[in-house]
C-alpha cells in the first residue's frame, strides 16, 4: 500500500511537472514568435512597379506595364520618374483607343517610355522646368498652374509616391508622344 500511495504521489508530482513544462514552452513560443514579428518584419517591395501594384487608383497602368513587358524595368536599379495614369485617366480615353493600345505592344510600349524620365525627379523640382526629356526620346512639356504641376496638358493628382528607385507622379489622363499620334 505503501508502494501504491508513493507511485500515486510520484505520478501527481510527473503530471504538474509535464504541465508546468508546456506552459513555460507555450510562453517561450509566443516570447520568441513576438520577437521575430517585432525585429524580423517581412521585407516589402518598394520599387516602382510594387508601389504602383500597392496604390489602388493604378490597376490599369500596372496592367499596361506588364502587356508591355516593361515591369522588369520599373523593378531593377536605377532612379526613374514615371508619370502613371489614373484608372480615371484611362477611362477618359475612348474604349476601341485604349483596347487598341493595350493590344499592340509596340505602340504601347512607346507611349509609356514617354512617360518616364531618367533620374527621381519630385513635384518641387519639376514645377521649375519647361520641359522633359523621356526615355522615348521626345520631350513632355511641364507647366505649373498654381503650384500644380502639369504635363503635356495633364493634370498631377497625387504628386511624389516615392519608391526605392525612384518617384511616381499619378496624372488624370495619358500623355502621348507626337510620333504615336
Amino acid at each position: 500500500m505503501q508502494l501504491n500511495q508513493w507511485s500515486r504521489r510520484s505520478f501527481a508530482l510527473s503530471a504538474a511537472l509535464l504541465v508546468g513544462i508546456g506552459l513555460v514552452a507555450g510562453t517561450s513560443q509566443e516570447a520568441s514568435a513576438r520577437h521575430h514579428r517585432r525585429h524580423h518584419r517581412v521585407v516589402r517591395h518598394n520599387d516602382l512597379a510594387s508601389v504602383a501594384a500597392r496604390t489602388p487608383e493604378l490597376k490599369t497602368s500596372v496592367e499596361a506595364y506588364k502587356k508591355a513587358g516593361m515591369t522588369g524595368m520599373l523593378r531593377r536599379g536605377g532612379q526613374h520618374t514615371v508619370f502613371m495614369v489614373s484608372d480615371a485617366g484611362w477611362g477618359k480615353m475612348p474604349k476601341e483607343n485604349r483596347e487598341g493600345l493595350m493590344n499592340d505592344q509596340k505602340k504601347l510600349q512607346e507611349v509609356l517610355k514617354y512617360h518616364i524620365l531618367k533620374g527621381k525627379q519630385e513635384a518641387a523640382e519639376l514645377l521649375n522646368k519647361r520641359s522633359a526629356v523621356t526615355l522615348q526620346g521626345e520631350s513632355l512639356m511641364l507647366d505649373n498652374k498654381d503650384g500644380t504641376l502639369i504635363v503635356d496638358g495633364c493634370i498631377t493628382t497625387t504628386p511624389d509616391v516615392k519608391a526605392s528607385n525612384g518617384v511616381i507622379h499619378i496624372i488624370d489622363y495619358i500623355p502621348v508622344p507626337e510620333r504615336g499620334k
